[in-house]
This record gives C-alpha cells, structure tokens and sequence, in this order.
C-alpha cells in the first residue's frame, strides 16, 4: 500500500480509534466524532473537511442512505448506495434477485416473517436447512444451523433456536427469519471493486466465525482470516476463482436492472464451495469484509488511495492490479464475554509494545478499543487484528499476541493458518462430486423443488 501521494486523511467516528488516530496525526488531517450512521451529520463534517474522496467502511452507513448524502454534494464516494446496498441487509432481498436473474450459486430458500412460522415450516418440511434472521442487525446475524430432529419436541419447534429469535426480535417489520437449504463446504470470499462499468477482483480470504479453536463456540464477526499466496487460497483453484468472479460479476448487473442504479463499491461474495453448484453464494457483504481485508489489503502493491479513487469516480478500467505472493494470516482477540456478553467485555484497559510488534513484522489493527487519555479501553467487541506474512507467519504472530496483556483474558485463535490439508480434501471431494453434476447438467438441481418460485 506504498503511495507516492501525500495524502492528508480525515476521520469520522463514534469514538477515537487509536490505530486511526496515529494515521489522523501523521498526515496532518482531523478526527471527528459523531453518529457515523447520520447523513446529515456526515454531511456537515464533508462540508468542513472538503475531501477529493469519502471511503465508508461499515455497512450501517451504507444502508442509512450516507453513500446517497455525500454523493448529493458532489464529493467522489467509495461505497454502495442505500438502494444497492439492500442486496446485504436483506437476505430475502438477496436471494430473490439470484433467482430473478438466474445467477448461479443460488440456494433454495423461504422467508417468514415469524418465528412461529419458520418454526412450524421447519417440523412440516423435514430436511436439513440452515435458519438465519433475515436481516443484517449490526453483526448479531448468527447463523444455526438446524436439522429436523433438534425440532421433535414441541417446545424446541416453537422457540426454533434461541439465538435466531433473539435477532429477529431486532428486526422491526417484514421478513424476520430466512430459511435456505443446508450445504457443506470449504468458505471463501471474493471481493470486487466496481465503478458499475469495470469490475476488479482482490485475492480471495477465508475468514473463521467461531469463537474458539477448531470452529466450535458462538459465531462472532470473524476471529482470524487468511489469505494467498497469489490470488487463490490453497483450496481453491483457478476455475473456481473465475466462476466465482463471474457470479459476483452477474449480482451487480442484476442490481443494476433492479434498482435502476449503478452498483458503485465494493460487493464481496460470502461463498462456500459445494457439491450442489461448485461456487454457492452464502451472502454478501456490500463493503470490505472483517477480518478479510486485514489479510487482503497489506498484500495489495501499489496505491490503495489512487485505487479507490479510480473506482469511486468512473475510472477503474485504469488500474491493475499488483499482489504480493506471500500468504497473510489474521489472528482477531477479544475481550472473555465476547460474543455473548458485550458488557462483560467491555471497559477493560489494554496494552502492548507496539514497536517490538512492528519489528517482529507484524501489522496491529485496532478495532472495538477507544483511546481514552493515555489508555486502550475494550467496547465489547473484538479489540485487536493481527496480521504477519510469509511462511514463518503464525510464528510472528505468537511472538506478537505475547506482547499484548489486558485486564481481562484475551481470547483468539492460535490454529488459524496452520493445517489446512483437511480442508484441501474437503475441497477436492466436492470438487469431485460438483463436476460430477456439471458433466450430467445437474447443477443446481434438488428434489422437491420448484424453480420457478425460488422457494421448498
């Protein structure tokens, strides 16, 4: 991300993140504080910053219709539109446009707009399935997945799953809970950046939901990420790289047709290779997923600035695209109590040597820890993102996680980017049954299924 530019950056926040700040300060910008998800209040800090480039990192903004406010001033913006970026909040949304428009990758699927509902489609249908809320809530959209016997008795079909109706009891109206068919697979996530005209793939990441080693405990916005050598992951190979830009490719023209509008960002596709498609889409993130990027953006050469603002303004058919080959590897930790319980998590008083970290060749990226005074102080979420390249990467990041102490237990996951031959042959037997499929022109095809409703 090396740039022969002197950028001057500008922060707008709900706190001061100090990895920001130290950014803020060096180039000599400005850190604001206030309602990020406010378009008049960004608005108000646009019109006293005066920026060449706006780039939105979270989604909430997104959908609260920011991209929309900056774009009104005239200022260049990196982030999709309220209207585009509904093809992330909303799965139902999502899903019906896949099958609208025939995208590949697209799982059957059913909306409910009760808990109750879903409950009862589920001892009706009798197959395995995977049961999500149906909207994005602010990285409480955990994922059960459910199969008819964990529903026999009548107090579990009436709950459903505890933890999606503690989520759908967050979403005020329409569709509450989504219920897709259950797959199995390797997961993998593209991004492309697209000024609605060209389109630009980044390398391929995989990031890890669960809370704890070895993929068990609650699913959290991602403790750890991976990514490389080159432009694939080990388990993915080039075919499947292509297919799957392919895909994402078709969504934004889909959403093009839909909205009328041009999908201008970056959309990234939560994928799973499985032996029902080969590439299935999962979901998608209408913005830079976390902690993929942690691992995709170090491995970047050449000027991300430039980059986003070729995207933001029309003319991305200029860039190109230099990789590092090294792998990245993303350790996340977090404060004991997260995901579950935020408040136990947070108020908690972190420290590190930063300068021994960087040394090391480790980068440190601060996510929910706010610089208050002179300390680090947890707000419940993941704290710190980890990240090291090379061969020797997990053995830097040990180093590093030993430099770190906290009030309280910092939890993380020291198997991530180790050990990936199991998922290797994972992939190649789906590999084997997929292309089994495609060779007999089954793609896609299920039993008791309706393709012309998108629905069981």
């Amino acid at each position: 991300m090396r740039s022969e530019r002197s950028y001057r950056v500008y922060a707008f926040s709900s706190y001061r993140n100090p990895g920001i700040d130290e950014i803020v300060r060096s180039t000599g910008g400005s850190y604001h504080i206030g309602d990020v998800n406010s378009p008049e209040e960004v608005k108000q800090v646009v019109g006293q910053v005066s920026p060449d480039l706006v780039v939105i990192g979270p989604e909430e903004p997104l959908f609260r219709g920011v991209s929309d406010a900056v774009r009104e001033l005239g200022v260049p913006v990196l982030g999709a539109s309220s209207k585009c970026s509904m093809v992330e909040r909303s799965k139902v949304w999502m899903r019906e446009l896949m099958w609208k428009y025939s995208i590949p990758g697209r799982l059957r699927f059913r909306g409910f707009r009760s808990v109750e509902e879903a409950a009862s489609f589920i001892s009706e249908y009798g197959a395995s399935v995977a049961v999500k809320p149906a909207e994005q809530v602010g990285g409480k959209g955990v994922k059960v997945a459910a199969d008819l016997q964990a529903y026999l008795t009548q107090e579990k079909r009436s709950a459903l799953s505890k933890g999606v109706k503690e989520v759908a009891s967050l979403i005020k109206e329409g569709y509450k809970v989504i219920i897709e068919e259950r797959v199995f697979g390797p997961e993998y996530t593209l991004h492309v950046i697209t000024d609605g005209k060209s389109h630009l793939a980044l390398p391929l990441a995989q990031d890890y939901k669960h809370a704890y080693a070895n993929g068990i405990g609650p699913e959290t916005g991602g403790m750890g990420s991976i990514s490389g050598p080159g432009m694939l992951l080990p388990f993915i190979n080039e075919e499947e790289f292509m297919g799957t830009f392919e895909i994402v490719k078709a969504t934004t023209h889909a959403i093009k047709r839909e909205t009328g509008e041009e999908y201008s960002g970056i959309l990234a596709g939560q994928m799973m290779l499985t032996t029902l498609w080969g590439p299935t889409v999962i979901e998608y993130y209408s913005r830079l997923g976390d902690p993929e990027a942690s691992a995709i953006l170090p491995r970047i050469d050449g000027d991300l600035g430039e980059l986003f603002e070729y995207a933001a303004t029309g003319r991305l058919s200029r860039v190109s695209l230099a990789v590092n080959e090294e792998r990245s590897v993303v350790w996340a930790l977090a404060p004991r109590g997260y995901p579950l319980n935020r408040a136990m998590a947070s108020g908690h008083r972190v420290s590190m040597d930063l300068s021994k970290m960087r040394e090391i060749g480790c980068r440190v990226y601060f996510g929910s820890i706010s610089l208050e005074g002179m300390s680090l102080v947890t707000r419940g979420s993941r704290a710190l993102e980890i990240e090291a390249e090379g061969d020797d990467a997990v053995e830097k990041l040990e180093r590093c996680v030993s430099l770190v102490s906290s009030e309280v237990k910092l939890i993380y996951r020291p198997e991530i980017g180790r050990n990936l031959e199991e998922q290797v042959r994972l992939s190649e037997s789906v590999r084997y049954a997929y292309k089994l499929r495609e060779r007999n022109n089954t793609l896609g095809v299920s039993v008791n299924w309706s393709p012309k409703s998108g629905e069981f």
